[in-house]
């Protein structure tokens, strides 16, 4: 099946699925599509440049600075099924499953030439590289920590069995945080590569498939439990702080600030605003007609890859996250939202279901005084 590329801006309901929430997303509409040869999981947005690992067709690269009549500028066809993609500078790393670990040189991105391979033990998933340093999620076979920082001859510094099935890693300074499947979180001492050492772990709900790190916070996108949020500040002992179970998959997720981009299988994409962990809220939602996998935001636009459909572009620059408490809209906080919010509440209004869970309680009224007490953005 061919994979296409759709771009997608907010104004209008279209048929390939709707951008819409209570939080001030928009609808969607379709401005521009390409097609591609096979099967993407990942891609990453430089500039005008989408580098996308397209599984048996390896690595492309798209010109995305006209949305509505992208084009291919050049093509690197791996070995093997190319599955994860990460960029630093002139140099694309490309997790190419049973081949291990690909760079690719796209200092002319119309000819990308091949730089050097290292063949990992497992199969190569994802990847990301800091301090020249790369970290293969190997599968089965763990964690694969590479030296490249010649890239025409990566060495192999040292490698972690999991006991699980790795499917992505986040890095913060000498502390990696992996999702490894069905064992959910490990938090990983890597400040000697060559002896990589778990300090910690929480064991998610399901399968945990992909990981994001905002200061001393955790997000797992934990399948079929939605989104798993985790406080790692004592990384021997990390503590959940709140969950949100999306309508399908969740197979990845970016976060910005206070807003969520979930990747959830068949349901598309969802948002969510993460603001107060213990009271995460939906903001919107675009349902694709495919799987997705991934999801990267470049300046309001969410590029979700949609694994046997297409890829599609999103705007998402609406989807922000709220000031919940000023329930009177005048963008300040005071007595008139208390008086609102109590009205809504004694008349059972949905806008006073701060906890979203269709009832009236004292949880809503916790959820509002605390939205209160955080002031607006």
């Amino acid at each position: 099946m061919n994979i296409g590329y759709l771009v997608v801006a907010g104004l209008a309901c279209v048929s390939s699925g709707t951008l819409a929430g209570e939080g001030g997303c928009v609808t969607g509409t379709l401005v521009g599509s390409y097609v591609t040869a096979s099967f993407h999981r990942d891609a990453a947005v430089i500039e005008d440049l989408m580098y996308v690992a397209d599984g048996w067709a390896g690595l492309i690269v798209v010109d995305i600075s006209e949305p509505a009549s992208p084009s291919l500028v050049g093509s690197y066809d791996t070995p093997g099924f190319a599955l994860g993609v990460f960029v630093v500078g002139d140099v694309v790393y490309v997790a190419d499953e049973s081949f291990g670990l690909a760079l690719i040189d796209v200092s002319n991105p119309e000819t990308p030439t091949l730089l050097g391979t290292y063949d990992t033990a497992g199969l190569a998933v994802d990847v990301v590289v800091v301090d020249e340093k790369a970290y293969v999620s190997d599968g089965l076979a763990g964690i694969a920590i590479v030296d490249v920082s010649s890239p025409e001859t990566p060495v192999l510094l040292g490698a972690l069995d999991t006991d699980g099935v790795v499917q992505d890693i986040a890095v913060d300074g000498d502390i990696a945080y992996v999702a490894n499947g069905l064992n959910g979180l490990l938090v990983v001492d890597v400040s000697d590569p060559t002896m990589a050492i778990v300090i910690g772990e929480y064991n998610t709900p399901d399968n945990a498939w992909g990981v994001t790190v905002v200061g001393t916070v955790v997000y797992i996108a934990d399948a079929e439990s939605g989104v798993q949020i985790i406080d790692v500040s004592d990384g021997e002992h990390p503590v959940l702080l709140g969950s949100y179970d999306t309508p399908n998959s969740a197979q990845d997720l970016t976060v910005i600030g206070d807003v969520a981009y979930v990747a959830d299988g068949l349901d598309g994409l969802v948002v969510l605003n993460v603001g107060d962990p213990a009271f995460v809220s939906l903001l919107g939602s675009f349902e694709t007609d495919g799987f997705s996998l991934d999801v990267t935001v470049v300046d309001g636009l969410a590029y979700v890859a949609d694994w046997d459909s297409d890829l599609k572009v999103i705007d998402v620059a609406s989807c922000e996250a709220e000031c919940e408490a000023d329930l009177t809209g005048d963008g300040e906080l005071n007595f008139f939202d208390v008086s609102a919010f109590l009205g809504a509440f004694m008349a059972q209004e949905p806008v006073a279901d701060f906890s979203g869970d269709g009832e009236f309680n004292f949880f809503d009224v916790s959820a509002f005084l605390q939205a209160f007490a955080a002031g607006c953005p």
